[in-house]
């Protein structure tokens, strides 16, 4: 444990803000992954007046400027453009998300992007809001794929349609090669690429891996950004550290010992994530299950209420996760021996397809040397292209770089001749 801490340190000493990246060879032919590498790197130049605070790039990337609507959001009646996506998978579990037909009149089959963006977000929630406002909802600038956006089965509308949640990770993952399966039965794709967001994230390196280990050959991509690799530290930290009624025990403090001291920037979440629960969690809950009118939740139960929800789906697994569940790798024992065996850093180095992973320096959410022990985990892994900007908070890229850093990104892991190159130039 030392010699990994002490490790952690000097990759962070050495690189400063940028350096907890993979290495970028010289070459005049490059391979799609030198490709890749070059475009992490952001142009200078194009920071805007907020970037240079983790918290400003992301509280203003998701938040409108308006007093009564304060966090982005789409219009769960549907002038995004998109169309409900609804699926009943093998074991029951009912997923939901907003499909986003891309149609530049060619024929032929078109890449389909599967996107999930982390703790609490529904299909129309802030960071899809952003993502669509960004990348598809102008047609001259439409990221020339379809789209499915799923809801986080840390969402309410996932809670409103099976009546527990899930922190996602391997369980997600398990949910998105089911999805892409059927997908791939429906219609004609070139290619199914994977973008997650925060905890979103782990569901698409876990998604990698098994569906290598399955043999099933469905996915060409994963992107991967601002990843909260390790629940029991971020957001398990934050759950923590809220109030319980009195005499009631925080049931998230036992991997800490205690209540983590809550700093200046803590309270700052603390605000956030009852702003998510108010404002998005509750209506998404209410908008798919309309006749439970009188579903809330109070401030002070917000962490015993989560540990509930979760513990009852890793109830629900064990009874019904089947045989190609990876039992020995994916532990479902409990709820902590969950998110232990499942932690990103314990995994990344068995990635076997095209992945990026991009996180910042400044990211107010999930704690440096997370990413930095993610990053020293992969090791040199040639398969994995890993960046750390100086700015952009927790997904707040286009406050510090625009909009089209991030579209540049999507654009070459969705080619299939950056893909096809990634490791040798042919």
């Amino acid at each position: 444990m030392y010699k990994l801490v002490f490790a952690m340190v000097i990759v962070l000493f050495m690189y400063g803000c940028s350096g907890v990246q993979s290495e970028i060879k010289d070459e005049e032919m490059r391979s799609g992954r030198e490709q890749v590498l070059r475009a992490l790197k952001p142009s200078t130049g194009k920071c805007r007046i907020f970037s240079r605070s983790g918290v400003f790039s992301t509280a203003m990337s998701s938040s409108t400027l308006n007093p009564f609507k304060p966090l982005k959001g789409l219009d769960r009646k549907g002038s995004h453009g998109g169309t409900p996506f609804d699926m009943v998978l093998e074991d029951g579990t009912k997923v939901g998300g907003l499909f986003f037909e891309y149609d530049d009149d060619s024929a032929g089959p078109k890449p389909l992007i599967i996107a999930s963006f982390g703790f609490l977000q529904d299909r129309w929630g802030t960071e899809a809001a952003k993502f669509h406002e960004l990348y598809l909802e102008d047609p001259d600038d439409r990221i020339p794929a379809h789209v499915l956006i799923l809801d986080h089965p840390s969402a309410g509308s996932f809670l409103a349609l099976n009546g527990h949640l899930s922190m996602g990770s391997y369980d997600d993952a398990r949910m998105w090669i089911e999805i892409a399966q059927e997908l791939k039965n429906r219609m004609e794709l070139s290619g199914i690429h994977l973008f997650g967001v925060s905890m979103s994230g782990q569901s698409v390196v876990h998604a990698l891996i098994e569906d290598k280990r399955l043999g099933l050959g469905l996915f060409d991509s994963g992107m991967v950004f601002s990843i909260a690799p390790d629940f029991q530290k971020a957001p398990g930290k934050q759950l923590a550290q809220l109030k319980t009624p009195e005499g009631i025990e925080n049931p998230w403090t036992g991997y800490f010992g205690d209540v983590p001291d809550k700093t200046l920037l803590d309270e700052i979440q603390a605000t956030a994530l009852w702003m998510l629960v108010k404002n998005q969690f509750i209506p998404g809950y209410h908008y798919v299950r309309s006749p439970d009118i009188e579903f809330t939740l109070g401030r002070s139960y917000l962490a015993i209420f989560f540990r509930k929800a979760f513990e009852y789906r890793i109830a629900f697994l064990r009874e019904h996760a089947g045989d190609s569940w990876n039992h020995e790798e994916a532990s479902l024992a409990d709820l902590d021996a969950f998110m232990a065996s499942t932690r990103i850093a314990g995994v990344i180095d068995r990635v076997a397809a095209p992945l990026v992973l991009v996180s910042a320096h400044d990211d107010p959410a999930v704690e440096r040397e997370m990413f930095a022990e993610v990053v020293l985990s992969a090791g040199d892994n040639p398969w994995i292209a890993s960046y750390e900007t100086c700015d952009g908070g927790h997904f707040g890229f286009n406050m510090a770089y625009g909009g089209e850093y991030i579209g540049t990104i999507i654009r070459l892991m969705i080619n299939q001749q950056v893909l096809d190159t990634w490791q040798v130039y042919k």
